[in-house]
């Protein structure tokens, strides 16, 4: 009532206030003929208004500017002047680096897996289910492109629609740069003035790929847009950095894809400064090269007889003259070596350079030139160049360290982007070798890893180490391997079960180079464990604090290898009995002493063990663990149950996963949210959110590895399950009643099903307890018992380990096969409730589902009484409800 006053109010207002503005002629035959004047003056107005807005957008802008060119001006002073790009700095006397620092160059991101360490930093482990992608349908024929691609984007707008400073929001179809704040974000479109070059690439996907782009989805990137209709599709982003503009279009015709890359960046001889490309002045290689001082490598260019090359379109890697002046010294003393023949005395860090061979002169030049121009911003990392040397390659990282760091071929970039007439030079701190093994070619090459090679061919990872990628190999040699105790190292070369996980230890899925390293770092090897990296202060390189790195940065096609003085053993390659041992599970140890089972269960690959805690077996009832342990045939089958015939870890776990034990019998992992809200809205869960079961008890914890094993701990004994929840309401007389109506009304099939099923039984208590006339009432009306009897059966298998606290915010309701959801909730007091009933007993899992003991019935029987009730939703969030309505 008081909304509809006040409705009425503002009515009257607003009537009154346009009372007053009326003019006399809205009211007499004059007002048609009039309105073109009224509709043409009010059109000046808003006019006027736009014109208004527009000077005050150009003014704001200029001021923005201005503030930005004075913030990089201020940045700019406070650097050291090798670091500037002022012409100041260029003719610096105090030897000048290059005209552009590395920090902020580089053109794709960073993702180069190493994150640097904290002191406290803790590490949660993640669940994810399988992910499914529903594949596209054949197209009927090819379809070929024709369209060209805009390489801006486009907006669409009514010119009849101008700016409304009463809704600046509201006019979808608006012309952009106009609303209230558009103009506080807008920049001058540098890439459309002169001087600027534009590639275009075009990459054919196929048919029916994979694609990010789905049907509908619009682009979050700045400047997008989305042409759309009934089978085709054309999605375009662009994005802007320092010294380019790309859009990138993503276009699917009748299930063929392709996607148009359009870039804009300054042309060659020009660099991006202000609001444009300014030209730069340009000389040949050879005085570039001078000028940077690397008048070492221009003297090897010339020994070599390769001044042509500095002709072409070229791009070199040029070492400073300390580089070089050290690749010389390291070559000197190899020679002196070789020469007094005491190869068999050398210490590590004289034998290794013997990996980086030296080559003839004109293929080292080679080794450090691609073709064609490439600036810092045409980089990104694990971007694999082929260098001007016929096979060899040259890969790119970036890696986000303080401050950030470039590599090529793990050789760090010290300055960036020296023009000259025919390309452009990037300065580096060491030689580079041509690269044209794969890491698999290196260790299979070499004599020193004979160790090493028969390992990761008995783990069947070399041909992982031989196909293209982007690893990281800590390499022990022979030596570094008999460092090992003797029955360990025998183990490992009969293919113990630990074989798998020590190799997959020793690899990471990037390159890592030893430039990225600064102070404590740590990254994520194969097993998906933690490695941590230190350099300490005598520039000396470990892995996980004792393993020390003997040779750097020895680059294959595919990689980096690092040589190491000793394998990095990992937690991983402990006997499972040793995992155990080391969780305190003293009272499952002793079942399994008891079992005859230690050794069996040492010996064992790819299992996973679900190991009861203390807690669990301690709480069993008076008596029972004497009488399980008094029969040894019985005792090694319930242990048997415990273990899977596969590792299991937690990124493999989804709701209702089945896995086969030891005991030839089925064990159901469930996973639970502990935030239903949440549910379908977090994408990616952590174990905060979830909790997991395994037979209905709780894991604790997860995914403690062992050698070829890997141990969960659970809060309870798991018991072998019956055949099926029909079986468990039979084999109990205290479920007769609910079990003949369950026969009388043929769902006996139904509950011997697949499932799985969760049935909360009431038992004959419960039924014995109603009025005598209800209950006959009831056992002579089939329908009515068929509706009772779905109405207690969950169409899903929920263990009271699943079952949340009641919140305000949100309740958890259960479908059942029939009748309104029931709320499923644990109390204050710890009781577990469904709807009005108390879950008294909650059972040991059957192979298709549960039965829980209920205190009430969840229908109303009494005939008297029966009436349609508002079913309750099956999301219920009151706290919601009463926020929003």
């Amino acid at each position: 009532m008081k909304t509809l006053t006040l409705v009425t109010t503002l009515a009257i207002l607003a009537c009154a206030a346009l009372a007053q503005e009326r003019d006399a002629r809205f009211f007499d035959g004059a007002f048609f003929r009039d309105r073109d004047s009224l509709n043409m003056q009010k059109q000046l107005r808003l006019d006027s208004l736009q014109d208004t807005m527009d000077q005050i957008s150009s003014s704001l802008n200029t001021a923005i500017d201005r503030l930005s060119d004075t913030i990089e001006e201020q940045v700019e002073a406070s650097l050291p002047l090798r670091l500037r790009t002022t012409e100041e700095a260029r003719e610096s006397p105090e030897g000048y680096e290059g005209l552009e620092a590395i920090s902020g160059t580089f053109g794709e991101g960073i993702d180069d897996g190493l994150r640097t360490h904290f002191s406290g930093d803790l590490d949660g482990e993640r669940v994810e289910g399988p992910s499914f992608e529903e594949a596209s349908p054949e197209p009927d024929e090819e379809v070929e492109f024709t369209e060209d691609v805009d390489s801006t984007p486009t907006f669409s707008y009514r010119p009849s629609f101008p700016f409304s400073p009463f809704n600046p929001f509201g006019n979808p179809w608006r012309r952009p740069g106009t609303g209230l704040f558009d103009f506080m974000n807008r920049r001058p479109a540098w890439w459309k003035g002169p001087n600027v070059c534009v590639e275009r690439e075009e990459i054919d996907e196929g048919k029916d790929l994979d694609s990010s782009i789905k049907e509908g989805e619009e682009s979050t990137a700045s400047g997008s847009t989305l042409v759309f209709s009934v089978g085709n599709m054309q999605v375009t982003s662009c994005t802007e950095t320092r010294n380019r503009y790309t859009c990138t279009s993503r276009i699917s015709r009748r299930g063929i894809h392709k996607t148009v890359v359009v870039t804009h960046k300054c042309c060659h001889g020009y660099v991006r400064e202000g609001a444009g490309c300014s030209k730069v002045e340009l000389k040949s290689m050879p005085e570039t090269l001078e000028e940077i001082g690397s008048n070492d490598f221009l003297t090897l260019v010339k020994t070599a007889g390769m001044t042509e090359m500095l002709d072409q379109n070229v791009t070199l890697f040029v070492p400073t003259n300390e580089a070089m002046q050290e690749f010389m010294v390291e070559m000197e003393v190899e020679n002196e070596l070789e020469t007094e023949g005491v190869k068999g005395d050398r210490s590590y860090n004289e034998v290794f350079p013997a990996l980086r061979a030296p080559i003839e002169n004109k293929g080292m030049v080679m080794a450090h030139a691609t073709e064609g121009v490439l600036y810092a911003s045409d980089l990104r990392d694990e971007q694999v160049l082929p260098s001007m040397m016929e096979g060899a390659t040259l890969r790119i990282n970036t890696y986000s360290t303080q401050p950030p760091a470039a590599t090529v071929n793990c050789a760090r970039m010290v300055s960036v982007n020296q023009h000259s007439t025919h390309g452009v030079v990037h300065s580096i701190d060491k030689v580079l070798q041509p690269v044209t093994k794969s890491l698999a070619e290196l260790i299979t090459s070499d004599p020193q890893f004979s160790i090493l090679y028969q390992l990761v061919e008995n783990a069947g990872l070399l041909d992982m180490l031989r196909e293209p990628g982007q690893l990281t190999l800590f390499a022990p040699t022979d030596d570094a391997f008999r460092s090992l105790s003797a029955p360990v190292l025998e183990a490992l070369l009969a293919n113990d079960a630990c074989v798998d996980a020590i190799v997959k230890n020793h690899i990471l899925p990037n390159v890592i180079c030893s430039a990225a390293v600064q102070g404590k770092a740590r990254t994520i090897n194969l097993l998906e464990e933690f490695l941590m990296l230190e350099r300490n202060e005598e520039d000396e390189l470990f892995v996980e604090d004792d393993v020390k790195v003997v040779a750097r940065d020895v680059m294959g096609t595919n990689g980096v290898m690092h040589v190491v003085n000793k394998p990095v053993m990992p937690g991983a390659a402990q006997n499972v009995v040793e995992v155990i041992r080391g969780h305190n599970l003293t009272r499952f140890l002793d079942m399994l002493e008891a079992a005859d089972m230690l050794s069996e269960l040492s010996g064992l690959k790819d299992v996973t063990v679900f190991a009861p805690s203390n807690r669990a077996i301690e709480s069993l009832p008076e008596g029972a663990l004497e009488e399980i342990m008094s029969d040894k045939d019985k005792l090694r089958d319930l242990l048997n149950y415990h273990i899977t015939t596969s590792s299991l870890t937690a990124s493999d776990i989804a709701n209702n996963h089945i896995a086969t034990t030891r005991a030839d019998l089925p064990l159901r992992v469930n996973l639970y949210n502990r935030s239903p809200l949440l549910a379908g809205l977090v994408r990616e869960t952590g174990h905060r959110y979830m909790r997991l079961t395994a037979g209905c008890s709780r894991i604790s914890t997860l995914d403690s590895r062992a050698c070829g094993a890997v141990v969960h701990v659970v809060e309870r004994l798991l018991t072998p399950p019956k055949p099926t929840v029909l079986d468990n309401l039979e084999a109990d007389e205290d479920f007769s009643i609910f079990t003949k109506m369950i026969h009388d009304t043929g769902l006996n099939e139904t509950l011997s099903g697949e499932g799985p099923f969760t049935v909360l039984a009431p038992s004959n208590h419960v039924f014995n307890a109603l009025p005598d006339f209800e209950l006959r009432e009831l056992m002579g009306d089939r329908d009515m018992q068929e509706k009772l009897v779905k109405q207690h059966v969950l169409k899903e298998h929920l263990c009271c380990a699943g079952i949340n606290p009641n919140t305000w915010f949100f309740m958890d309701h259960k479908r059942p096969l029939e009748g309104p959801p029931i709320h499923l909730r644990r109390t204050i007091a710890g009781r577990i409730m469904a709807g009005s009933a108390r879950i008294t007993h909650c059972s040991a899992p059957s192979k298709n589902g549960l039965v829980h003991t209920i205190n009430h019935l969840l229908l109303d029987v009494n005939p008297n009484s029966r009436q349609d009730r508002t079913r309750t939703p099956i999301f219920s969030a009151p706290g919601l409800e009463i926020l929003f309505g």
